[in-house]
């Protein structure tokens, strides 16, 4: 995961608008991020930047780092959206949905574990021709 000491506001509020982009959260991104949607309008059109000392610095850690471990644990973009908008038995529901709640942290633990091989993730469903 990004270290704050390494991140500028401005590199993390990009980074943070383009996995938000490339996963399809954007209807999810004020919960996800703490935020209003107005404050969200400010971060995306430049007005302000994230700030390193308010709450949603660490979310928006926490939603790049996922977009990091769900690439590199899926391989790319259409599987990881996939993933978050089917059904997991595991995690008890759809990631996209846990994510805006209190379990979200379970999303980020679920994705870690299978990074590190403890758990693995289910195959992708092939259709039958």
């Amino acid at each position: 995961m990004y270290q704050q000491s390494t991140l500028s506001p401005a590199l993390l509020t990009k980074a943070l608008f383009r996995a938000v982009e490339q996963l399809k959260l954007a209807a999810e991104l004020p919960a996800m991020l703490g935020a209003q949607p107005e404050e969200i309008a400010q971060l995306q059109s430049g007005a302000r930047l994230l700030d390193p000392q308010r709450q949603e610095w660490e979310e928006a850690l926490k939603i790049v780092g996922l977009f990091r471990t769900i690439i590199e644990v899926l391989g790319n973009v259409e599987r990881a959206k996939a993933w978050l908008g089917t059904a997991n038995d595991v995690l008890g529901g759809r990631p996209v949905d846990l994510l805006v709640t209190q379990d979200a942290e379970l999303v980020h633990r679920y994705l870690k574990s299978v990074r590190k091989h403890e758990l693995r993730m289910p195959p992708p469903h092939r259709r039958e021709h």
